[in-house]
């Protein structure tokens, strides 16, 4: 299950709207599918239907399962099995185009990636919020220098209490 934010829908469907704003919408889907597949080119791998329906599926800043993925590819591309999302998205992993991680329940998430951003979770109620990466790069920096180690950090998940958790517990996780 993904977060509540990122995908406004396919064009067509809930949020693809109709008329003038529905071909703006398709205009700017189109465009954005020949974006990722020129990143899919530039790590140097081919575009497949597979490979560009997923891609095309994941949007940066929403959290999606490999079944998540699958059953919003399930209508493009009917044949597509959960073996062959799993692949792809490992793939994208390893190439760098989409992040891998467990934000609580054991479940992998992917995302799409854009730029570094980290998240602070909440075990009690479930709470993501967003962490700024410059609070993760001294981190990064650290890691290089004490040993020599240049570190991926380029989604981080910190879980702990919230602030409204926190409260209610009557204990003060801050400073």
């Amino acid at each position: 299950m993904g977060t509540k934010r990122g995908h406004t829908g396919w064009p067509g469907t809930a949020g693809g709207g109709g008329g003038a704003t529905g071909r703006a919408v398709a205009d700017a889907a189109v465009a954005a599918e020949a974006a990722l597949a020129e990143r899919l080119r530039q790590a140097g791998q081919r575009v497949t239907p597979q490979r560009a329906v997923i891609l095309g599926a994941l949007c940066p800043g929403e959290h999606l399962s490999a079944d998540a993925v699958l059953a919003r590819v399930g209508g493009r591309l009917p044949t597509m099995n959960r073996s062959t999302v799993y692949r792809v998205l490992e793939l994208f992993r390893d190439i760098g185009l989409v992040s891998e991680t467990d934000l609580g329940g054991g479940v992998r998430q992917f995302e799409l990636l854009g730029e570094r951003h980290h998240h602070l979770v909440c075990r009690h109620c479930g709470a993501i919020l967003d962490l700024d990466d410059a609070l993760v790069r001294p981190l990064r920096e650290a890691v290089g220098a004490r040993y020599g180690f240049a570190a991926t950090v380029d989604h981080l998940a910190l879980f702990g209490r919230c602030a409204a958790c926190d409260a209610a517990a009557g204990t003060n996780a801050g400073p």
